[in-house]
């Protein structure tokens, strides 16, 4: 089930590592920006990739885009970095490398902090796109029932009539 309590204004997640930013709700218009985003930058890497491989140019520089899972891993980071590009309005607990100054929100200090720390990077994702409430929901709907059951889903199969009779295998069966 879903609730249409829908988030308007921008709001702060925590990130961990003492970092948490500020964003806007995470909704249509900012989710297609990101993936156009992730499209793009995927488009560029391969379109590079296939000139150098078709003229014989090293390829060392650039991810293996041939190789699947690599393809997925830059997907997954292109989209992170597009949602926090989009979404990101402030943060704290992000300084300057040279200093003690707080660092502005860029698109490329956004895209240091996605690319830097991983574990930023998944918190965000997760935090961000919803995945943790769905979660939570999932825990929610697979609470003990009042009675005390794990089980709170309805049936599937029909009772069996009293006079049904059990079906042992012929193993059981010899055994006995």
């Amino acid at each position: 089930m879903l609730k249409l309590n829908i988030q308007t204004e921008p709001y702060w997640i925590e990130l961990g590592l003492g970092v948490r930013v500020q964003v806007h709700p995470c909704n249509s218009p900012i989710f297609y920006a990101a993936r156009a985003f992730m499209n793009k930058r995927l488009q560029d890497i391969g379109e590079e990739y296939r000139k150098r491989k078709e003229i014989g140019a090293s390829l060392d520089d650039l991810p293996d885009v041939e190789n699947s899972e690599i393809r997925e891993a830059l997907a997954e980071e292109y989209l992170a970095r597009g949602l926090a590009r989009s979404a990101i309005i402030d943060w704290e607990g992000i300084l300057e490398a040279d200093g003690e100054d707080k660092a502005p929100v860029t698109s490329e200090k956004i895209d240091e902090l996605m690319t830097g720390f991983w574990s930023i990077a998944a918190s965000f994702s997760q935090q961000y796109t919803g995945v943790r409430e769905l979660i939570e929901a999932e825990k929610k709907d697979l609470s003990a029932a009042p009675n005390g059951t794990s089980e709170t889903a309805q049936p599937t199969a029909k009772t069996a009539p009293k006079s049904a009779k059990n079906v042992r295998s012929k193993k059981t069966a010899q055994k006995a």
